[in-house]
């Protein structure tokens, strides 16, 4: 209820005597002006009839007042006994939790489709810049190709799964997998990168090491966590990929996260200081990775120093850890 629900009802309660009104004045000044009558008889018919309509204006506005006050507060209700007081409480409960619930499906909504533009954009930009050098160019080297076909295939891969985490029912399938060899995968999906940029990738103490987990998502996360180690490392640097008491660390020797971005990096499209830098962060990748640890019941946690590197952790439960 608010005040434009206040003047409709008004509106409503004085439509059918003003109306009447206007149109009994209408006539009457159409009857001076027909028969000739003096204007007298004109000017006493608004004198004795306005403050008539005036009071029933007033009228009608208390009315439309007390019926407003009334709506408004119609589940204001008295109960008569316990059992209506306990259901009242009960429905206002309820009532409270519906809104709640309706507010943040329509702040889930928004994020949904503020995630949607910014990865449409950034798949378009890599796009457009494989038409323009198309246009500009007879032939287009395979290399150019390749990075922005990489690049709109890294963001299509964040959106699809922003979308599938959205959703309700995830379709998860535990099982046991070996991390070695999923992390060899992951390693030679992105071997163009290593060569690229001259990176040496070094496994340590993987061999052996079994985790209780969904394949799909769990390679999605090592994935993005290696993709933040090589966008920051420095040509010819190490990036190592360890395991050690129920924990996977990957560790590159970087740039650095500030002391003062550290605190913000799960957050949902912070790019900090580094991001600025570059045109390849999206802010999304470590807020992805959290939302999918925090489902699959492992922790992520990141250290870092300026101009010495960043440690990403994933945690696993002991109970779904076998090793050899």
């Amino acid at each position: 209820m608010n005040k434009r629900t206040f003047l409709i009802l008004f509106g409503r309660a004085i439509a059918p005597v003003t109306l009447c009104y206007l149109l009994l004045i209408f006539l009457a000044g159409l009857l001076v002006v027909l028969y000739n009558l003096p204007l007298l008889f004109f000017g006493d018919l608004l004198r004795f009839s306005l403050p008539v309509l005036g009071g029933w204006l007033i009228f009608a506005f208390y009315r439309t007042r007390q019926r407003y006050k009334k709506l408004h507060a119609k589940d204001a209700i008295s109960p008569n006994n316990p059992v209506e007081a306990a259901l009242i409480t009960l429905l206002t409960a309820e009532k409270a939790t519906a809104k709640s619930t309706i507010r943040d499906l329509h702040l889930k909504q928004q994020q949904q489709f503020d995630h949607l533009e910014l990865f449409a954009h950034e798949i378009k930009n890599h796009l457009a810049t494989l038409t323009a050098a198309a246009e500009n160019q007879d032939q287009v080297a395979s290399t150019d190709v390749k990075e922005a076909v990489r690049h709109a295939n890294y963001y299509l891969d964040l959106l699809l799964s922003d979308e599938r985490l959205a959703m309700e029912g995830n379709d998860f399938a535990f099982q046991w997998i070996d991390l070695a060899a999923l992390v060899n995968d992951v390693l030679q999906q992105n071997s163009a990168l290593f060569i690229h940029k001259q990176l040496i990738p070094q496994l340590h103490q993987l061999t052996g090491v079994r985790v209780l987990t969904d394949p799909k998502w769990l390679r999605f996360c090592i994935a993005q966590l290696l993709s933040n180690a090589i966008k920051y490392s420095q040509p010819n640097q190490t990036i190592h990929i360890s395991w050690e008491i129920n924990q996977l660390h990957i560790i590159d020797h970087g740039c650095g996260i500030p002391s003062t971005d550290l605190p913000r990096i799960y957050d949902n499209g912070f790019t900090g200081h580094n991001g600025h830098q570059t045109t390849l962060s999206t802010g999304m990748g470590l807020y992805l990775v959290k939302k999918v640890a925090q489902q699959l019941n492992y922790q992520l946690s990141v250290t870092s120093a300026v101009n010495k590197g960043t440690t990403a952790t994933l945690t696993f439960t002991p109970a779904n850890v076998r090793q050899r």
